[in-house]
Parts: C-alpha cells; sequence; structure tokens
C-alpha cells in the first residue's frame, strides 16, 4: 500500500484529453511506494554505518558549570522546602494538604538534581495552592543563596550566577 501522498498524486494522474485514468496509474503507484521504502531502508543502513565511529564532543566547561550549580542549588532548595514544611501550621486538616504540596515541589527539585486524581474541594485546592507557593518562594530562595555562594566561592562564574538568578527571579515572580 502506498503512502497517503504518494496516493493523493498518483490519483491526480488522468489522461488530460479524456478525463480518464491514467493508464498507467497502478505502476506509478508501485514505483512511488517502491522508491519511498528503498530510500527509507539505505538511509536507516547506512546511516548506522556511517555514524558508527561518530565521537560526541565533550560537554562545554560552561555546561558543566551550570549542571553543576543547578544541582547544588536544587540540593539546597530541597533542604529549604523541607524546613520551611515544618514551620507551616500543622492543624489535622490542613497536614495532608501541606506534605502533598510538599511532595511535589521536592519532586520537581529531585529531577532537577537526578537529571520528570481525585476531585478535591475548592477550600482544600486553594490551601494547597497556597502552601504549594510558599514551598516554591522557599526553594526558590534557597536556590538563588547557593548560586551566591557557589560565585563567591569562584565554583562558577559572574556570567553563569548571573543567568542562573535571572532565571530564578523570572520564576519567583510567578508566585509573589
Amino acid at each position: 500500500m502506498a503512502t497517503p501522498p504518494v496516493q493523493a498524486a498518483a490519483r491526480k494522474l488522468e489522461n488530460p484529453q479524456q478525463r480518464a485514468p491514467f493508464p498507467s496509474r497502478d505502476l506509478a503507484i508501485f514505483l512511488a511506494t517502491a522508491v519511498i521504502l528503498v530510500t527509507m531502508v539505505t538511509a536507516s543502513i547506512a546511516l548506522r554505518r556511517l555514524l558508527r565511529g561518530l565521537e560526541l564532543p565533550e560537554e562545554t566547561a560552561e555546561l558543566q558549570e551550570e549542571d553543576l550549580a543547578r544541582r547544588h542549588a536544587a540540593s539546597a532548595a530541597i533542604a529549604a522546602i523541607e524546613r520551611a514544611q515544618q514551620r507551616l501550621p500543622h492543624d489535622a486538616a490542613s497536614a495532608d494538604i501541606h506534605t502533598q504540596a510538599a511532595a511535589r515541589v521536592i519532586g520537581l527539585y529531585q529531577r532537577r538534581v537526578a537529571g520528570s486524581g481525585g476531585e478535591r474541594e475548592a477550600a482544600q485546592l486553594h490551601k494547597a495552592d497556597q502552601a504549594e507557593r510558599a514551598l516554591r518562594l522557599a526553594g526558590l530562595g534557597a536556590e538563588r543563596e547557593e548560586i551566591f555562594n557557589l560565585a563567591r566561592q569562584s565554583r562558577i562564574s559572574d556570567a553563569t550566577s548571573r543567568k542562573l538568578v535571572r532565571e530564578i527571579d523570572l520564576v519567583e515572580s510567578r508566585y509573589r
């Protein structure tokens, strides 16, 4: 069976004088499909052989530095979220909401360190959003401080620290 674009092109083939289908329309569909399939198979085999000896370049020092700063900042954010979670009010009604919000925010940071429900009532959802906001702000503040510490220790460059702090500021502006 031919691919849809090939079929569409072949259907348009007709004898303009008689408005009848092109006499070799089936042959045209077959040849077009064969060309496509042979090209795909040849490319997949040839590319595999061509790329076998390919060596990817090492990650640049700037990217390694940025990754280091992001991992450290995310670890600091996780610790700050855990501390902030302890300071949040823990009445029986909101304890579960605060725990879930903290787990969601910490999960985001854990994915960054590693390298990705049911209906609720409106009041519970609002409380969860408030708790998550407070925890995210605590985490972002800790990230910023850790990046400043790394820059002060000359473990990352000023340009990298400015870039990362700018990103944090933009994310933080969403929660203020």
